[in-house]
């Protein structure tokens, strides 16, 4: 074994992240990088510090021959690590991008699902039938129930890597090369996407606000059909800009979760761990008051606010969660 894969096998075992060992090392995480890569070897004052900060003798850093340091435990309890094989890593990657694109799927119906009921709900009021807004609510909820089997049949592509979101883990010679290699292959797509995500969300609030005023111009029910359309549209517009996001993100993430980096790094896990029922939970009554709201109010087109509020207010609830945890 290489000293760069030393370096990595090592630095993970730790549980520490490539900024936090740059930290303790008083160098920069691209320096780090390098080691790891194989791009550079750090000087004999930084082979010392390593030694000392891993707790193993520069003789098996500097020895490819020697393969077996001499470590303390990683975990508090003694349970080894996890191991993750070549084979497994592939095997992960590609069920990871079919979890992405059922994940992004079933967001989008999700969002789409209101719109027959928008659109039939308007139609209602035109017409003065119930059972034209009980049909559109019928269908939301069929649409939703689709989208329910769509993500319980995509979570099953990655089941049985689930502890790669909880726990730290080992990875055999040459899968964080692969990773890194794909992770940086696939960074412009995550970009492109990302980008034409947001801008398909914003378009849609503009085209809103134009056939409002198209509406408002014409008014009766020529202005309520017209007020319904431009919401299914910019519903549209959202879906598809929340499609590419959730589809890009979720592979990045899988590129992640095998270097142990970004909110993958075996701190970060502990921290999501903790979180993740209370979120989850957040989200439920997030979603029952926007119903809720939107039924007693029937004010579709400015309900959804909810939801872009909730959204902001995330990031805030998992901090408050992770200080009354500490």
């Amino acid at each position: 074994m290489i000293l760069a894969d030393k370096i990595i096998m090592l630095r993970k075992k730790n549980g520490l992240s490539q900024e936090e060992l740059a930290e303790k090392m008083n160098v920069s995480r691209q320096s780090v990088s390098k080691w790891e890569g194989a791009q550079s070897v750090p000087d004999l004052n930084k082979i010392i510090m390593l030694s000392e900060i891993f707790g193993v003798s520069t003789d098996y850093l500097l020895k490819d021959s020697i393969e077996e340091p001499d470590l303390a435990p990683a975990e508090d309890n003694g349970v080894p690590l996890r191991s993750v094989s070549m084979e497994e890593a592939n095997e992960f990657l590609d069920g990871n991008r079919r979890f992405a694109s059922g994940t992004a799927f079933g967001t989008l119906l999700c969002v789409l699902s209101v719109i027959p009921m928008i659109m039939l709900g308007v139609l209602s009021d035109v017409y003065n039938n119930d059972i034209i807004a009980g049909a559109g609510v019928g269908i939301m909820l069929c649409i939703i129930a689709a989208a329910v089997a769509v993500f319980i049949r995509s979570a099953s592509f990655t089941e049985k890597f689930g502890f790669l979101n909880k726990e730290p883990i080992d990875t055999a010679y040459g899968v964080d090369g692969l990773a890194k290699e794909r992770l940086e292959q696939y960074r412009p797509v995550f970009s492109r996407q990302l980008t034409a995500g947001i801008v398909f969300i914003l378009i849609g609030v503009p085209i809103m606000i134009v056939m409002g005023v198209i509406g408002e111009r014409q008014g009766g029910d020529y202005e309520n059909i017209l007020g319904g359309a431009r919401l299914c549209i910019m519903l549209a517009f959202i879906a598809a800009g929340v499609w590419m996001i959730v589809k890009t993100s979720v592979i990045k993430s899988g590129f992640e979760k095998l270097l142990q980096e970004g909110d993958y790094s075996p701190a970060k896990k502990q921290e999501n761990n903790s979180s993740a029922n209370i979120i989850m939970i957040y989200w439920l009554v997030l979603t029952a008051a926007y119903l809720g709201v939107s039924f007693l109010t029937r004010r579709w087109d400015i309900t959804w606010v909810i939801f872009a509020v909730g959204g902001v207010l995330t990031p805030a609830v998992k901090e408050l969660t992770k200080k009354k945890k500490g």
